[in-house]
């Protein structure tokens, strides 16, 4: 009973909004269903993130709650899902578009025309067959835009009103249905209007709606191109795959039907359609989509392969250990659409504007006109400043500025490696002073290697140590014969080999005795390590581990093992200070070792021999002081201080990205990362003050403007001129967001 309790996620497409106040209906329709424990909903997206109890509401209730609130809604069963969709309707907006645009510019023609061919008013009167016929002419022409390509602000503008809780439909519905309505009273009842006062407004209403949808339209383009990322991502899964049955016969089938366990050939050429395991076969796979490397790593069996990856080279039979949304490129696709979908504390304030804006404006129209009725007393006049406040003030612009950085900001962070997990991690991680960096692993490459050689025969004592290593299987030990390897030094046979555990190794090489370890084990085996306690001291001042190596009862050389820092972490570690960041470390290391690494990066604050379950106690720490902390680390031993950290960043390779438990996640695995991680948190929030500030500054600016508060000094707005400035706010705002596409990736010059 439990588990059918469990709550469920669910992504729903939504169609029909145009305007924050749009998604704001359609979040409250659904939190207000019993059983939604969470609903975000995102404009730039068109998708409502649920998640809610199916013992307690189902599908079909969530569907209905949103078309009651005037919109259609449909269940996106997986990643990149709705392009298709989107497409379509797209091209039925375009033609829509088209469709408005060819009927308003005849109407305007009509009604302009003599404005500029002073012969056109007189060609049209020698022309009319009734009075008045060319203004009937564009009634039907108006009546058509406005309830064919019009209808998508007519219905859910209505509905809106019906919620108490009118939208930028409302205000086009309003403005347009107002224009036209008043223009037709003149030509059916004109004995109800003043002489004076017998204009029509067709082409207002009419070019309104076209301006308005071609704004839309070119809204839509560019969600298009700000949500590239998701569909890249998408299009590198492979669509079908060939399964290997028992009897040995292949059969091609859609992804969607393959099962763990089951095993599938991939051709050169062919993406890996699942992760898994080779199970027989030898290859070069590309694996660049993961790591970012260029350079195709060789898999044979035995070896981990995963899904988008491209076998170069071979026929490799693989047998799957994750299929569908459980494949790490899945896993990649749902962290970047929850991201994009998530709200970020900043649209706060945009929302509470919205909450109210909408209805102050309607009362500003309402406002505009009594005052221009009163003043002039010309119906014509309070009706053009009515109209035009209405069409000016859309919301849409406001609506989009959070939602379109977001989804652009994260999606090129994504193709740089870096996944922000929700978006709430962008604004955090945008105001972080204090980034906490794990040590091995993280700052160091994680595994042992030989870093210097001391003694009068250093280079004989790597050879000795590497062949007695060869029998032994202690980490060490590997770094040692890894190192003898890379030289070129012959690798003798080893006879008589013993250990002692913690201390060292023994045996003859080509009959000679040999002894490799620590000092006190070359000294209880008899032989004089003094001569070499100087260069020793030295070296493990600077944080490295020393082995002694005896030959015939002689100290012959020392070997300095470490674990070396990574190439790019000074230079990283010099940026995020740079950027007034604070740089410390903290590790389960002894402090002597910890502190020399600390200063070759140069780290001044080094927590050392901290338990990895202590290190959310140092991040508690730095928050009580007022530390807003960043802790990286690799994602595993470090998960209690990443979740414990303001914003917690792991880093990542390959299929340690679906296991990681952080708010970002550097999917190569590159130190480098931190800082383009840092830069697109700051830059598209910059962006979204940006976007916020100009919509904002464009609704206080323009609706005055329309409303006639400069027409003494001869400046009016009309609703077709409201139309344009409208649709431009709305572009320019996206405009302004897709400039996060050229985001780059943090370079480190190297020597």
């Amino acid at each position: 009973m439990e588990s059918a309790a469990t709550p469920a996620d669910l992504t729903l497409g939504i169609e029909g909004m145009t305007c924050a106040s749009c998604s704001a209906r359609v979040e409250r329709a659904l939190r207000r269903q019993t059983g939604v424990l969470e609903a975000t909903v995102n404009l730039a997206t068109e998708r409502a993130h649920v998640r809610y109890v199916p013992t307690t509401v189902d599908l079909q209730t969530l569907l209905d709650a949103v078309a009651d609130a005037g919109y259609a809604a449909r269940p996106l069963e997986q990643e990149g899902d709705g392009g298709a969709h989107r497409q379509g309707a797209l091209r039925a907006l375009g033609r829509d578009v088209l469709l408005a645009a060819g009927l308003a510019l005849p109407i305007l023609a009509l009604a302009m025309g003599s404005a500029f061919v002073p012969a056109w008013q007189r060609m049209l009167d020698r022309t009319s067959p009734v009075a008045h016929f060319w203004e009937w002419v564009q009634m039907v022409l108006a009546t058509v835009v406005l309830f064919g390509p019009g209808r998508r602000f007519f219905r859910p503008g209505l509905i809106a009103y019906r919620h108490a809780s009118p939208d930028m439909n409302s205000l086009v519905a309003t403005g347009t249905g107002a224009a036209w309505g008043y223009s037709a009273l003149v030509l059916l009842a004109p004995g109800w209007i003043p002489p004076d006062a017998r204009h029509v407004y067709f082409d207002s209403a009419a070019v309104v709606v076209a301006a308005v949808l071609a704004g839309k339209y070119l809204e839509e383009l560019a969600k298009g191109r700000s949500s590239a990322a998701i569909r890249e991502l998408a299009g590198l899964q492979a669509k079908t795959a060939r399964r290997l049955d028992t009897d040995g016969t292949e059969q091609e089938l859609p992804i969607a039907r393959l099962q763990v366990g089951d095993r599938v050939v991939v051709r050169p050429g062919e993406r890996m359609p699942v992760d898994g395991r080779v199970a027989a076969g030898r290859a070069h796979v590309n694996e660049s989509m993961l790591t970012g490397e260029p350079l195709p790593v060789a898999k044979e069996s035995g070896d981990r392969v995963v899904a988008g990856t491209v076998n170069q080279d071979g026929r490799l039979i693989v047998e799957a250990t994750s299929v569908g949304r459980s494949t790490v490129l899945a896993q990649i696709i749902n962290l970047v659409e929850s991201a994009q979908t998530g709200k970020l504390p900043i649209q706060g304030v945009a929302d509470r504007v919205v909450g109210v804006f909408t209805p102050a404006v309607i009362l500003i129209a309402l406002t505009a006109f009594a005052f221009w009725l009163a003043v002039a007393g010309n119906v014509s006049i309070a009706l053009v400043a009515a109209v035009s406040v209405l069409v000016v003030a859309c919301p849409c612009a406001m609506g989009l500025a959070t939602p379109a950085a977001i989804m652009v900001g994260t999606g090129r962070a994504a193709e740089l490696g870096v996944l922000f997990r929700k978006g709430e991690a962008l604004e955090t991680l945008s105001k972080i002073d204090t980034v906490l960096f794990d040590k091995t692993g993280t700052l160091t490459q994680g595994r042992p290697a030989l870093v210097a050689t001391a003694g009068p025969a250093s280079e004989e004592a790597l050879r000795l140590a590497a062949a007695l290593e060869s029998a032994s299987e202690h980490p060490l030990g590997r770094a040692i014969l890894a190192a003898a390897r890379e030289r070129g030094l012959a690798i003798q046979p080893v006879d008589d080999f013993r250990a002692v555990a913690g201390h060292g190794i023994a045996g003859h090489v080509a009959g000679r005795p040999v002894r490799v370890g620590t000092q006190r084990f070359l000294e209880q085996e008899g032989v004089a390590t003094a001569a070499l306690a100087g260069g020793a001291a030295a070296l493990e001042g600077a944080g490295r581990t020393v082995v002694y190596v005896a030959s015939d009862s002689t100290a012959i050389g020392l070997l300095a093992i470490a674990d070396p820092v990574k190439p790019e972490a000074h230079a990283v570690v010099r940026a995020l200070q740079r950027d007034g960041v604070a740089v410390a470390m903290v590790t389960g290391d002894a402090r002597g070792t910890a502190e020399a690494i600390a200063a070759q990066l140069g780290i001044d604050v080094v927590h050392a021999e901290v338990l990895p379950q202590d290190k959310a106690g140092v991040v508690a720490e730095l928050q009580r002081a007022g530390r807003r902390v960043a802790f990286v680390g690799d994602g595993i031993n470090d998960a209690p201080a990443l979740a414990r950290a303001d914003v917690g960043i792991a880093l990542a390779t390959g299929t340690d990205i679906a296991i990681e438990a952080a708010d970002v996640t550097l999917t190569r695995g590159q130190l480098s990362e931190v800082v383009t991680a840092l830069t697109a948190a700051r830059r598209t929030l910059a962006n979204i003050r940006g976007n916020l500030f100009w919509a904002f500054f464009y609704n206080i600016l323009l609706i005055p403007i329309a409303a006639g508060v400069a027409a003494p000094l001869g400046v009016r707005m009309n609703p077709m001129l409201a139309g344009v400035a409208m649709g431009l706010s709305s572009i320019f705002v996206l405009s302004n967001s897709l400039r996060l596409k050229r985001l780059q990736a943090f370079r480190v010059e190297r020597a």
